[in-house]
């Protein structure tokens, strides 16, 4: 009887009867898993690869049993063109192969990583202490004879400075300097450097100014 007349059922049993192999030796002489001989055998699309894999483990299943291949595989597609494999028809996903790059995503995570890094560049910036170095008057207290003073030292570049509720503009290195009118007695100066998100660096200055007093003439 031609082997087209049969089911690849009979065909596989009658060759592993003739061979005396069994299931479980099949599997380990063509280094196939027992489950899919078992599924080719029956058609069980469900529990089969893809379809070049198929191909494969027949073409193996026949070198032992000693049957021929080409007829087997047109065998094999006779009794499946009837049904229909569907994903099964094609590789499946290598996720190792090189994917289709998506050039937005690139685009919004090459954008994200370079906030990131400007960010933690410039934390200090946006959210660090204030720089306020106070060069005159260096010390807290101190006392003057004369009416003007010159207030001077240092912030960072683009930090705002306020003095008495009076902005200074420093320079583009941060260096500051302006003249400032002193009462009679007790003068407080308060020195503030401020952040552009908010936070603040304050420091007081206290001037004791001791007028000298004019000479009188009799």
């Amino acid at each position: 009887m031609d082997a087209t007349e049969k089911s690849l059922l009979d065909i596989f049993e009658e060759a592993m009867e003739q061979k005396n192999i069994s299931y479980e030796k099949l599997a380990l002489l063509t280094n196939i898993p027992e489950r899919y001989i078992v599924s080719l055998q029956n058609l069980d699309l469900k529990h089969l690869p893809a379809l070049p894999y198929v191909r494969g483990y027949l073409q193996k299943i026949c070198e032992v049993l000693g049957l021929n291949f080409e007829q087997i595989w047109k065998q094999y597609k006779t009794e499946l063109s009837h049904k229909t494999s569907g994903a099964f028809d094609k590789l499946p996903i290598n996720r190792f192969a090189i994917q289709k790059i998506n050039r937005k995503n690139v685009f919004y995570g090459i954008v994200a990583a370079i906030i990131l890094v400007f960010a933690a560049l410039n934390f200090n910036n946006f959210f660090g202490k204030p720089l306020l170095e106070i060069s005159n008057p260096k010390e807290t207290l101190t006392t003057s004879t004369e009416a003007v003073i010159n207030l001077s030292g240092k912030v960072n570049p683009g930090d705002k400075l306020v003095i008495n509720e009076r902005e200074v503009i420093s320079d583009s290195f941060g260096n500051f300097e302006s003249e400032y009118e002193l009462q009679p007695g007790l003068n407080t100066i308060d020195f503030k450097a401020k952040k552009l998100m908010g936070k603040e660096n304050s420091q007081i200055r206290q001037v004791i100014f001791e007028a000298t007093s004019t000479p009188q003439y009799y």
